[in-house]
């Protein structure tokens, strides 16, 4: 049987959707912007060593970090921002469907802000070390995705450690 076919949470965020009388065009987009973050949200929380293959699995793991962590992604990968944005909009609409669902309690978009046009990535950073890592990761052949999502992980960690070394030290 098909994940779609027994991924409730996801069958049923389509028909909230469409009981919100968007376009068909910006419900076929909500609808492709839910599956990219659906195989995005699978693929990180089987990096964290839970296995899940629907978003009804999946929900439980749903947390600011991941929200954060996933649009971390969509920008360092490039994406323009009007996709991103859309693609924030989508998951508005998911997290306020999961809170009506009683499925999440907390806001989890709260404080999540659209970006604007001029959002850059670099792909050389400052950091010379998370250059040399990259470096090292093409030279052994790792999958330019991978690349991405292991730079970004290593990113996020030093950012979370700067930001709570006064802590650490005490």
């Amino acid at each position: 049987m098909s994940d779609n076919l027994i991924d409730s949470t996801r069958n049923n965020f389509i028909k909230y959707l469409s009981s919100l009388g968007l376009s068909p065009k910006t419900h076929k987009n909500y609808r492709s912007d839910l599956g990219h973050f659906i195989s995005w949200l699978i693929l990180r929380v089987k990096s964290l060593g839970s296995y899940v293959t629907t978003l009804t699995e999946a929900v439980p793991f749903m947390n600011k970090n991941i929200v954060s962590e996933y649009k971390s992604y969509l920008i360092e990968n490039n994406i323009p921002a009007k996709t991103i944005n859309r693609r924030l909009s989508t998951l508005r609409h998911l997290t306020k469907y999961l809170a009506i669902s009683n499925l999440i309690s907390t806001d989890l978009m709260g404080g999540v802000e659209n970006i604007s046009d001029g959002i850059k990535v670099i792909k050389n950073t400052s950091d010379p070390l998370i250059d040399e890592f990259r470096a090292h990761l093409e030279t052994e052949k790792v999958s330019k995705n991978t690349v991405k999502n292991y730079v970004s992980d290593v990113r996020q960690f030093l950012s979370w450690l700067e930001a709570n070394q006064k802590n650490l030290n005490a």
